[in-house]
């Protein structure tokens, strides 16, 4: 009986997570939902331009014609590949560079104010205005896009991770080391956890930011393949229905990366250690 009792306990809780997540997933979507419904029936009773804004049935019949079509059948998939390529290896880039950078501004004050003033000063360029320098210095290419996206993903995780270490009380640091742990045992149960909220916050904002620089870059210094490129060569032929296959294209990977990269990582860690009350409850 008690293993009758066990296994239905456990059914039970099953089935509650399943019935929830499909109740969490549903409340997301239906905002959304909700839009596009408004969106397709402004254009069908003529209350939106239909050349200027096609109807969401348009753009997702443009966009199988791209995919699967006769006209140019997986073109699509290779422009989201290559842009996937391109911001992913920027961001990679940058978090290489910036988490020990700002582990290490953050705990050195020397070194923290011999380079945070010029962190103030390039913290607030656009990533998009080195496209010029580096299309001089590169030529058009993957090495410019990648370039220009690392610089608009490095600075929101570098600054994030200095935030976040410089936030850890020295006296936590203090008590584990009296309890004789070595520096590794320190950043890996003092500093990491402490800073890892803030930390993602700037993982998220820099791969954000190397999202949003990837299009521009792409339309300024992409030789065929991308998004932004295929946004921007769409112009050309004034054929609005492909710009908007590669807005949506990039809105929904956009949200993709977010829920099922951050999301799963933020639920094994920060709601895990820290609780939901400081990842904004429920959310």
């Amino acid at each position: 009986m008690a293993n009758v009792s066990l296994a239905a306990d456990r059914y039970e809780t099953y089935a509650y997570r399943i019935f929830d997540g499909i109740y969490r997933l549903g409340a997301f979507l239906l905002p959304i939902g909700v839009l596009v419904i408004l969106w397709e029936a402004s254009v069908r009773f003529g209350i939106a331009d239909g050349t200027i804004l096609p109807a969401p049935s348009t753009v997702v019949a443009r966009g199988i014609g791209l995919a699967f079509g006769g006209e140019g059948g997986g073109v699509l998939f290779s422009h989201i590949a290559t842009s996937l390529y391109r911001a992913l290896a920027a961001f990679g880039l940058a978090i290489l560079v910036a988490i020990p950078l700002g582990f290490a501004l953050g705990l050195s004050q020397t070194l923290f104010l011999w380079v945070s003033p010029l962190i103030s000063i390039l913290l607030p360029l656009p990533a998009v205005a080195w496209t010029p320098v580096m299309l001089v210095a590169f030529g058009q290419g993957d090495a410019t896009i990648i370039t220009v996206c690392f610089l608009g993903a490095v600075f929101p995780v570098l600054y994030s991770t200095i935030q976040g270490v410089r936030s850890v009380s020295r006296e936590s640091i203090w008590v584990v080391r009296s309890m004789g742990a070595s520096r590794f045992d320190i950043f890996l149960r003092v500093l990491l956890p402490a800073s890892l909220p803030t930390l993602m916050s700037g993982l998220k904002l820099g791969m954000a930011h190397s999202w949003r620089t990837l299009v521009a870059a792409e339309m300024l210094a992409a030789l065929s393949l991308g998004l932004g490129y295929m946004i921007f060569a769409a112009r050309s032929y004034m054929d609005v229905a492909t710009m908007f296959v590669g807005i949506v294209c990039l809105a929904v990977i956009g949200m993709l990366i977010e829920h099922g990269i951050f999301g799963p990582i933020e639920k094994r860690t920060i709601r895990k250690w820290h609780g939901s009350s400081k990842m904004g409850g429920d959310a």
